[in-house]
């Protein structure tokens, strides 16, 4: 049985985010995706708001995101377009990026930089609800994985 301090069930933006963030607190983590690769059929967000650049920024990975797509100076919302060209951050833009881009960029660094293993086409199938070290089931393959916290959807 391979054990994993954090089974994150999705490798999505917020799984992704998730996995790098614990490893680089130094936490052991594996994340579990049903996809075969990043690839996204369409997709479900067009930018990236400063705060979101900042915090990658934070990370010291902003630029690979930041040469990836254009930067406009105002925020859609409701039909209107607030200019936030004057906000207190290095980062007073929006980054126009699918989110097929984000996570490709995302994934290249959780994955080949960091080295947080990802399960591909599989899913968390079976865990408990009680126990200090829970025991996750993941599909696909007869391996099992034990976590003490599960996060992320199934």
């Amino acid at each position: 049985m391979t054990e994993h301090a954090v089974v994150i069930a999705g490798g999505g933006p917020t799984g992704l985010m998730l996995a790098a963030e614990l490893k680089l607190a130094g936490i052991g983590v594996v994340v579990v995706e049903r996809r075969a690769s990043q690839d996204l059929d369409g997709s479900r967000a067009g930018g990236l708001h400063a705060r979101t650049v900042e915090v990658l920024d934070q990370r010291g990975v902003a630029d690979r995101f930041i040469s990836e797509g254009p930067i406009y100076p105002c925020v859609g919302f409701a039909q209107i377009q607030p200019d936030i060209a004057d906000f207190p951050t290095p980062h007073n833009y929006v980054l126009a990026l699918w989110q097929s881009h984000f996570e490709r960029i995302m994934a290249d660094w959780v994955i080949r930089d960091l080295g947080v293993p990802i399960l591909r086409e599989r899913g968390v199938v079976r865990r408990p609800r009680s126990g200090c070290a829970p025991r996750v089931a993941v599909s696909g393959r007869s391996t099992r994985r034990r976590a003490a916290v599960r996060t992320g959807s199934c």
